[in-house]
């Protein structure tokens, strides 16, 4: 009792210990005589399949509640009772999916995330999954070959976009106290690269189309890095940590990670590891700790670091994904499509410099943490509302979007966890996808309501809308863009300029035999997006931490709108039934400096800021005649005007990059991806090859054409077809 006092008032109910253990003694390596912490992680994994002291002995009768309870257990590292509430009790969307995943596998009942979050104790979960139909066979085959997932293939396409630049790497860094066997270390990521076979994968191309090549199991290099006694050994630490989060790796070679180790003293090391996202997420990060773990456990003990086979590889999964998309996809795409009519694709948000007319990835970030009253507002809301704070945090946002353009309807991205089966929970991959996800704070949930709706009403709408896009998983963002005839634009990315992560991965721990580890922050090295949100837990409360592109934001701006969200959400959540424009926030923001910012607009109402389409004789040239033979036979259509639209004649981001590989090796010139963007007519981009593209005449005439587009493309276009 007196623990649990002591700890109650300084920790989150989360990390509450959930049972407390008297041992004569703690487990030690007999090789370095020092704690044994995997043997230690072995006695508390026994400890909870243990019963309490304290808890009730009797099992339920109920088999279904039965298996709810000991899933539970597992995922929230405490016994629950009948009535323990899951969000209480340290459960969020993380949580929420493992749970899903690992009750379909076992009861073989249809379950999603709403049933957990509405049925929130063991025995309302259980009444649902009692009265679920059964589950769908999952589909899952094992053994398939390295095959690309649709995630994959988008930050394949990013890559050959801006191939300079490494906005989507995922870089990690431990500063590791005692004797490091760097030996061992190298043992250990070989086992972890060979257990996880998509480490070793390289993704060239041919002819514009990717592909995943698995390369067989070799040593993992592990340069080190000396600088013991340097007086600035800090400052070049973290500049070196900065330059290898920046690394921009070559998929079509790999390997698409790299692993430094940077010594300080002899019992003094920094691990740092960099992995490009497209095989790596924030999933991924505890497997590869535990698997690194044991494996380093095993080596420096002298026994042999294998670790066992999975049960499924990354390629199963995008296999299995691959055949879900083609049962499901025309369904999902038909409902997206009416979920997201009429929305606005294009959020510009009060900025410091003009829009470089070729996205740029730069990176900064900034951080905010809520105080304690807001952040204890912000739960007891989430917790009376059934919803989880990412979701409550996710409706200040929509608030303050509609304060800061003075519109009700605005698109973010959220990032989903596509880890739908149990078998996938161990695997080190990419299983994100980026769903667009439509905010409207008007009074009936639509736009141009007039009054004011409470902000626990958005709350609700916000966890519905999230929910409503992770059912329709079928649908990749890319389908969407082309479904919707979201304009292209090399300035920014389509229709999803701002990201919202709602995914809060508690940080793993890197706990390595003999070693005590500690957790350096790395600067993220770059921002795929304008602005991107993440919902955090920083010393026991809720925070945000922002990654922008400081070539469109002064830092000043940035924090001045962190401070206004906190602000604003904490006000909103201790007030959650009054009209939410009515809660009044101060919220003092500098001056916007460059004109007609600040409102979501349809991409194609204005002309782009480009010379697309540019008109001329009706007899076509030499380079015309090869560049329209191309994209026939890329879009496989028979006929091709020359001012035909890429984009509007079933034209997509592959294919885009198939015709690009085709041309480059047609004219045996170097033709970079942007230029396709830029000039996406067969004329426009013949006159841009034949030095034709300053023409004044056919720059007046590309923007009449732009113009006469714009007011034809202020609705969506009929569906069409997918073309692969």
């Amino acid at each position: 009792d007196a623990v649990r006092a002591y700890a109650g008032g300084r920790l989150t109910a989360a990390m509450l210990p959930a049972r407390l253990l008297r041992r004569d003694d703690l487990p030690v390596s007999a090789i370095t005589g020092k704690l044994d912490r995997p043997a230690l992680r072995a006695l508390a994994d026994a400890a909870l399949t243990a019963a309490p002291a304290d808890a009730p002995t009797d099992e339920p009768a109920d088999p279904v509640e039965r298996v709810v309870r000991r899933v539970c257990t597992r995922l929230l590292g405490a016994a629950p009772a009948p009535d323990t509430d899951f969000l209480a009790a340290g459960g969020n969307s993380i949580p929420a999916m493992r749970l899903v995943a690992a009750l379909r596998a076992e009861l073989g009942r249809h379950v999603d995330t709403r049933d957990v979050l509405a049925g929130r104790t063991p025995a309302a979960l259980a009444a649902r999954l009692r009265a679920a139909a059964p589950a769908d066979a999952d589909g899952l085959t094992t053994g398939n070959p390295p095959t690309l997932s649709p995630p994959q293939r988008r930050l394949w396409f990013v890559d050959q976009l801006a191939p300079s630049s490494a906005p989507y790497n995922i870089a990690v860094a431990h500063r590791l106290r005692g004797p490091l066997h760097t030996g061992a270390l190298g043992a250990a990521l070989r086992a972890v690269a060979t257990r996880h076979d998509v480490l070793r994968w390289r993704i060239p191309q041919t002819a514009g189309v990717p592909y995943a090549v698995c390369e067989e199991p070799t040593d993992v290099a592990v340069p080190v890095v000396d600088l013991t006694g340097r007086a600035d050994a800090e400052a070049e630490l973290a500049g070196m940590l900065a330059a290898g989060a920046a690394h921009a790796f070559d998929l079509a070679t790999g390997p698409p990670w790299q692993v430094t180790v940077y010594r300080l003293g002899p019992d003094e090391h920094v691990l740092a590891m960099t992995m490009h996202h497209a095989v790596f997420d924030g999933w991924s990060e505890a497997v590869l700790y535990a698997d690194l773990a044991t494996g380093y456990a095993h080596a420096v003990a002298g026994t042999s670091p294998t670790l066992p086979p999975l049960s499924a590889s990354y390629a199963d999964y995008a296999v299995w994904r691959d055949e879900r998309d083609r049962r499901q996809g025309p369904a999902d795409l038909t409902w997206w499509a009416e979920h997201l009519r009429g929305v606005p694709t294009v959020l510009d948000l009060p900025r410091d410099r003009p829009r470089p007319t070729v996205q740029t990835y730069a990176g900064a970030e900034a951080a905010v943490t809520l105080t304690a009253t807001a952040d204890r507002a912000v739960r007891d809301l989430a917790e009376r509302r059934g919803s989880t704070v990412a979701a409550v945090l996710l409706a200040g946002f929509a608030e303050l979007l509609r304060r800061l353009t003075g519109g009700d309807d605005h698109v973010v991205g959220a990032i989903v966890a596509d880890r739908r089966l149990a078998a996938f929970d161990d695997v080190v991959g990419f299983f994100i996808d980026t769903v667009p996800v439509r905010l409207r704070t008007g009074t009936d949930g639509t736009t141009g309501g007039t009054g004011g709706v409470g902000f626990a009403e958005l709350v609700d709408r916000c966890a519905a809308e999230l929910h409503e896009a992770t059912a329709h998983p079928g649908a990749p963002l890319e389908k969407l863009v082309e479904t919707l005839g979201v304009g292209r634009d090399t300035s920014r990315a389509p229709l999803v300029q701002v990201l919202f992560n709602v995914l809060n991965f508690t940080a793993p721990r890197l706990t390595l035999t003999g070693l005590t580890a500690e957790a350096l922050p790395v600067p993220k090295p770059g921002s795929p997006f304008d602005i991107t949100v993440y919902v955090v837990q920083r010393d026991g409360r809720c925070g945000v931490d922002v990654v922008y592109n400081p070539d469109l934001f002064d830092a000043d701006r940035i924090d001045a709108l962190l401070a206004d969200l906190a602000d604003l959400v904490g006000a909103l959540a201790a007030d959650p039934h009054t009209p939410a424009d009515a809660v009044a926030v101060a919220l003092p923001r500098p001056t916007v400096r460059v004109a007609a910012l600040g409102a979501m607009t349809v991409a194609a109402a204005a002309p782009a800021p480009v010379a697309p389409v540019p008109t001329g004789p009706d007899e076509l040239t030499e380079t015309e005649e090869l560049i329209a033979g191309i994209w026939r036979q890329v879009l496989e259509r028979d006929r091709v005007g020359v001012a035909d639209n890429f984009f509007d004649i079933g034209g997509h981001s592959l294919a885009l990059a198939a015709v690009h590989a085709r041309l480059t090796a047609a004219t045996g010139r170097s033709i970079t991806m942007l230029d396709l963007f830029r000039h996406p007519t067969v004329r426009a981009l013949a006159a841009s090859l034949d030095g034709a593209a300053d023409r004044p005449e056919l720059a007046r005439a590309a923007l009449r054409a732009a113009a006469r587009r714009g007011r034809t493309r202020r609705t969506p276009p009929p569906r069409r077809p997918h073309q692969p």
